[in-house]
């Protein structure tokens, strides 16, 4: 049997690569374009032209167009998918963007940071849709933070978007069963109660996207209180309907979000991809300066 990261990569492995005109046909196209809407929006928040920036989990390379357009110096990008790294290799080809760009196949969750770059040496560091796999136990969790925090130069940023704990729990624990979801998504949980932070598994199925793959409940307060005590703070937590509220006040996210046709024609999002993008918050870390 495979472990739960195995499954992972293999799961990421075996999406294929469709090119824009599938993409436009998708079943979540509205979910899909308002997450990399809000993916854009922290970007613009807290990357700075010119920084060298350290993506974890990169998957296909799917943020590198973001990471253009923030005229960023250089990224590196790691991901435990072998294959989503040759697709995010290829893609970095076919873009030729202005900044240098190296990838790696590794898990950020177990391999040591310093083995594929310096240390201190990242502005930024971004985890996007990917951190809660590390909750799957305390050694993995606290892998992850020290590889954030081993990376990052004093002052640098760690920005993430990871699936709501306070959500998640709420909704199951109102749920007659141990699943909940629409017609867009499905989490089925392995227990309500769990005798650990760590390793509360649940499966989640997201049409056109994640098809039952195991992830595991993000203890953020934990998350908060670890990263505290290796020099960074949190500066930044937002619900993803709490932030979308809030930045379309904004002028020039207003007109991106146009650009990024976040609405359907009627100028709306469905109901069933709402609910999916409420499961969802965006968060960001600050390094200390010594």
């Amino acid at each position: 049997m495979l472990n739960t990261a195995a499954t992972v990569a293999s799961h990421y492995n075996a999406r294929p690569q469709v090119g824009v005109d599938a993409r436009k046909e998708s079943t979540i196209l509205q979910l899909k374009n308002l997450h990399n809407w809000i993916k854009s929006v922290l970007i613009r928040k807290f990357v700075r032209r010119g920084d060298t920036v350290l993506d974890f989990c990169c998957g296909k390379g799917g943020d590198l167009n973001k990471w253009m357009k923030a005229d960023i110096g250089h990224l590196t990008g790691a991901d435990i998918a072998s294959v989503s790294i040759e697709h995010a290799v290829e893609r970095c080809r076919e873009r030729n963007p202005r900044f240098s760009a190296k990838f790696f196949t590794m898990d950020c969750f177990v391999a040591p940071i310093e083995s594929i770059m310096t240390p201190f040496s990242a502005d930024l560091v971004s985890c996007q849709f990917a951190l809660h796999y590390c909750a799957e136990s305390e050694e993995k969790f606290d892998r992850a933070l020290d590889n954030i925090a081993l990376s990052l130069k004093p002052g640098g940023y760690f920005i993430a978007t990871i699936p709501n704990c306070y959500r998640l729990m709420q909704k199951l624990n109102t749920s007659d069963s141990l699943s909940f979801g629409n017609s867009k998504y499905n989490v089925r949980f392995e227990t309500k109660d769990h005798p650990s932070i760590y390793g509360h598994k649940y499966w989640f199925q997201l049409e056109d996207a994640i098809d039952d793959c195991p992830e595991f409940v993000f203890h953020f307060p934990t998350f908060v209180r670890k990263a505290a005590e290796r020099g960074l703070d949190l500066v930044y937590e937002k619900p993803f309907h709490d932030l979308f509220n809030e930045e379309i006040r904004d002028e020039e996210n207003c007109s991106l979000m146009y650009r990024m046709r976040v609405l359907d024609d009627n100028g709306t999002i469905s109901a069933d991809e709402w609910e999916v993008s409420g499961v969802y918050m965006a968060v960001a870390l600050k390094k200390r300066n010594k």
